[in-house]
């Protein structure tokens, strides 16, 4: 899903035409300034608000080295904006705030504030509101959780990459089964794995096209492969498959599609396309014909 973001930012200007140039010709997208701060209309897709803001981190980087983006703007919206966008009377929209109409679904979003004497909201939790009725402007934005935890993370996200290590995306290789809270527990642990010096260095040298960024598919030995390779993101060819061997021990195994590569075809180990992660751990654990496969041996899943 592509999502839109409007950000406050910093170390490029409006009257750089070369940063101009690429802002538009490279992302589609806008850089404006007001009242003496520059701000950045850009899209990205991801799978939630969260990645997509994530990639595009990554992207502006490779393209931008001197921007920092300080934060998301909220594009704050009153009745008479939400009206004008909605294509509704005042009057409708201020039913809906009072709860008067379209009761039964969720309640409209709570305000952002109060600017003047009238409260005002983020207008991307407004608009998400109205897509339950198949209204709103058809764009997708942060609502105000997803954009505190990407304003929270950007400057985490641009240290990281200041020390020239890739961003780190987690992904869960299923969800709904049962098994959702095995999948945080392998999170969890490979999130105090990394907090050691040197760890993330080390896990950063397996190899990948995309430099900056390193895709983590947490899963369980019953998922499948398949599932696995379905969490690789649509401009990547390589993860990383984490998971608890029997003993409970962190394992970590690179993981590709079937362009990546290098990388030793599952279809050469044995495994079909029904294959579990558990499969490839017993074939490293015995292998074929009593010789074993290196767990940092790249899989191609084809």
């Amino acid at each position: 899903m592509e999502y839109e973001f409007h950000f406050v930012v910093d170390g490029i200007s409006v009257d750089d035409d070369e940063a101009v140039g690429i802002v538009h010709e490279t992302f589609d997208g806008l850089l404006t300034r007001h009242r003496g701060r520059h701000f950045l209309d850009v899209a990205e897709s991801g799978a939630n608000a969260i990645d997509a803001a994530h990639r595009i981190v990554v992207r502006l980087r490779a393209c931008l080295p001197g921007l920092r983006l300080l934060r998301t703007d909220p594009d704050l919206v009153g009745v008479s904006d939400i009206a004008e966008r909605a294509e509704r009377s005042r009057q409708n929209v201020q039913q809906w705030v009072n709860g008067e109409r379209r009761q039964g679904m969720l309640p409209f979003p709570d305000p952002e504030g109060i600017a003047g004497r009238s409260p005002v909201w983020r207008w991307g939790d407004v608009n998400a509101w109205l897509a339950q009725f198949g209204e709103g402007d058809g764009v997708h934005t942060p609502t105000r959780d997803e954009a505190l935890t990407i304003d929270f993370m950007l400057p985490k996200w641009q240290r990281t990459l200041d020390d020239g290590l890739p961003l780190v995306h987690f992904a869960a290789a299923g969800a709904g089964d049962g098994r959702d809270q095995e999948r945080e527990t392998v999170q969890r642990l490979l999130e105090g794995t990394l907090a050691f010096p040197g760890v993330l260095e080390r896990i950063a040298a397996i190899p990948r096209m995309e430099q900056q960024r390193l895709t983590v598919v947490c899963a369980v030995l019953p998922d499948r492969l398949s599932r696995v390779v379905s969490r690789i993101g649509h401009d990547e060819v390589w993860a990383v498959l984490a998971f608890q061997g029997a003993a409970g021990e962190l394992r970590l195994q690179p993981v590709g599609t079937a362009k990546a590569p290098g990388a030793v075809p599952v279809s050469s180990l044995g495994l079909g396309r029904d294959a579990t992660v558990g499969d490839l751990l017993l074939i490293q654990t015995n292998g074929l014909d009593d010789t074993p496969v290196t767990p940092i041996t790249p899989v191609g899943l084809d």
